[in-house]
């Protein structure tokens, strides 16, 4: 066999995950030529990372630079180790480097290496919360894949594209990336690339189909692959139902207590779905947090935090640390950042006109017709006299019964239908907050019942 094709060999089987048999079959390789030696020396220390041991794969890859020369390949491997050792100054600089030599090598590399170079970038420039530049990666990478009629590199490249929209900017396109994405066969994918398939699915599911639809990619995953995926996939649907205010289907907390560790990120997410956070201990680990998490990573947590806050005063802080790191971004990026993070930046008031006699509201001069809408009339007309029910309360105001399993969640969906509705008017977020223990207004909102709408003053927020 070929150097070539025992290479092509090593490189599926690390693709699927066969990182012993892939050790194995590399110490049978016998190199010759200087290239050989360089490919042979890169692919032991993709081995050692995968294996979860960065520091000796960094050592393999510089060693191999110093002794066979600079490649491309190399470069973008010692950027991927210094991220998964915390070495931030050195990971920036190799993200840098790396950068200008896709953009000066262009039309000499491979169409492959391009390809995995720019997709690689674009994944760190959106770590690093630089979110225009990396759609940007992405974008070449495939319309390169499209002109060279490439099936699997096409697939790698939309993987990204959707993903990075089901996460930052959903639009009209979704609807086709997804309609292509899951007519894949995706039987002949080695296993990196299926579970990123799942991964955009999922987040195209949870944004344009709903929660118990997108969870079950999350359940039917292969038992098989590697812990760290699972939780990849299962706290990315947590976040996300967070981040929509979309209720959690039922077995989410089962499965997440199956994990045996969780990482920083995690661990916060968790805490937010047990409720176990009181508002000064959440800003004391958003805090510890700023030096650990990547900062797309970390900018969420802030958003989901801040849109979740009861505390008008935390919110507030959180808010202006979001705005301390977002508007040290590139303006471009800036306006994506504070498209997802809009409820985390605001905090005036929001004053809202709730007029019985006629069954509608009026918010920031434009008015919602509730007459269709008992659930929402009686909800309002229940808040209109105090800010805040328990949702025992609510449950027997709606319904005049007392609590239920079965009523919570009614209430819950009520609220969430309401919200989305005053949202499609008004372009605000939740106007109505819902948890375990009671039913509120967001802080900002006030709300004054009206009964001549002459009356009502509005003001913008």
């Amino acid at each position: 066999m070929s150097f070539d094709a025992q290479i092509a060999s090593i490189n599926a089987k690390i693709l699927d995950g066969k990182l012993d048999e892939a050790g194995l079959e590399l110490e049978r390789v016998e190199p010759q030529t200087q290239v050989e030696k360089r490919i042979h020396g890169h692919f032991r220390a993709i081995i050692l990372t995968r294996a979860g041991k960065p520091s000796e794969g960094l050592q393999v890859l510089t060693d191999t630079l110093e002794k066979h020369g600079e490649n491309v390949n190399l470069l973008r491997d010692i950027m991927v180790c210094q991220y998964h050792l915390n070495n931030t100054a050195g990971f920036r600089t190799s993200l840098s480097l790396l950068e200008a030599t896709l953009a000066l090598n262009e039309m000499r590399l491979s169409h492959g290496s391009l390809l995995a170079c720019e997709l690689m970038v674009g994944k760190f420039l959106e770590e690093e919360g630089r979110l225009a530049q990396a759609i940007g990666y992405f974008e070449r990478a495939y319309q390169r894949a499209v002109k060279a009629d490439s099936p699997l590199h096409r697939a790698r490249a939309l993987v990204q594209k959707a993903r990075w929209h089901g996460l930052y900017l959903p639009n009209t396109d979704l609807s086709h990336y997804y309609r292509e994405l899951i007519s894949l066969d995706a039987g002949a994918f080695s296993q990196d690339l299926k579970i990123e398939l799942e991964h955009s699915l999922m987040l195209i599911e949870l944004r344009m189909v709903g929660a118990d639809h997108a969870w079950q990619r999350v359940q039917n995953l292969d038992p098989g692959i590697p812990e760290i995926e699972q939780r990849l996939m299962a706290f990315d649907f947590i976040e996300g139902c967070l981040s929509q205010d979309l209720p959690l289907p039922g077995m989410v907390k089962e499965k997440i207590n199956q994990f045996k560790q969780l990482d920083c990120f995690e661990d916060f997410v968790k805490s937010l779905v047990e409720g176990s956070l009181e508002a000064g201990q959440k800003i004391q680990r958003l805090t510890a947090l700023a030096s650990l998490l990547p900062w797309a990573s970390y900018l969420r947590l802030l958003c989901v935090s801040a849109n979740r806050e009861v505390s008008l005063q935390v919110r507030q802080e959180i808010g202006r640390k979001i705005r301390l790191i977002v508007e040290s971004l590139d303006s471009e990026s800036q306006a994506l950042w504070k498209a997802r993070l809009k409820e985390g930046l605001e905090t005036n008031e929001i004053k809202v006109e709730y007029l019985s006699r006629h069954r509608k509201i009026m918010v920031q001069g434009r008015s919602i017709d509730l007459s269709k809408k008992k659930f929402g009339l009686q909800l309002l007309e229940g808040l209109s006299e105090q800010s805040s029910l328990s949702v025992d309360q609510a449950i027997g105001l709606l319904w005049e019964t007392t609590f239920t399993p079965e009523h919570y969640h009614r209430l819950r969906m009520g609220i969430h239908r309401l919200n989305v509705l005053i949202h499609k008017s008004t372009g605000l977020g939740k106007i109505i907050e819902v948890d375990s223990q009671a039913v509120r207004l967001r802080p900002e909102v006030k709300l004054r019942r009206s009964e001549d709408p002459l009356d009502s003053q509005f003001l913008s927020i």
